[in-house]
């Protein structure tokens, strides 16, 4: 197979894919220890549940006694899919990620060449334009998952 048809291949599989998830449906829950679980499909029974539509900002809460949802989960209005404020959504502090976050902005402003993998997965050193903007998601997260 020639290099040309081998990135043809990987760019088509690479479209249809992400074309084929554009609009999935996700399941999200909380397991026995209290971590978020999200999946492409819902938990066992007696668990409660969200039912979310990633093409949309819609997500139908589900009880644990009302078992699974109807196959159809496209939002209509006898499905029960509400309208999420994304506002209201909260992210728990999480001390691993904080300690992540950390060692990230340290990283940052103590070297003046960061190098990161692009999408293909390739080394490249960052521009000052993304290096600004890595040590802004840096700040976010730490203000997100820091005490």
């Amino acid at each position: 197979m020639t290099a040309g048809v081998l990135v043809l291949t990987t760019a088509l599989f690479v479209l249809l894919t992400s074309y084929a998830t554009a609009d999935a449906t996700l399941y999200r829950w909380k397991n026995e220890r209290g971590n978020p679980v999200n999946s492409d499909r819902p938990p066992a029974a007696g668990i409660d549940y969200e039912v979310i539509s990633t093409g949309s900002s819609l997500v139908r809460r589900v009880d644990a006694d009302e078992g699974a949802v109807p196959l159809d989960v496209t939002p209509t209005p006898s499905n029960e899919f509400e309208q999420v404020d994304t506002a209201e959504l909260t992210i728990e502090k999480n001390a691993l990620y904080c300690e992540r976050a950390r060692d990230n902005l340290e990283q940052i402003n103590s070297h003046a060449r960061i190098q990161m993998r692009n999408e293909q997965g390739e080394p490249h050193y960052l521009s000052a334009e993304e290096k600004a903007a890595q040590k802004e998601k840096a700040i976010a997260a730490i203000e997100a998952y820091c005490e």
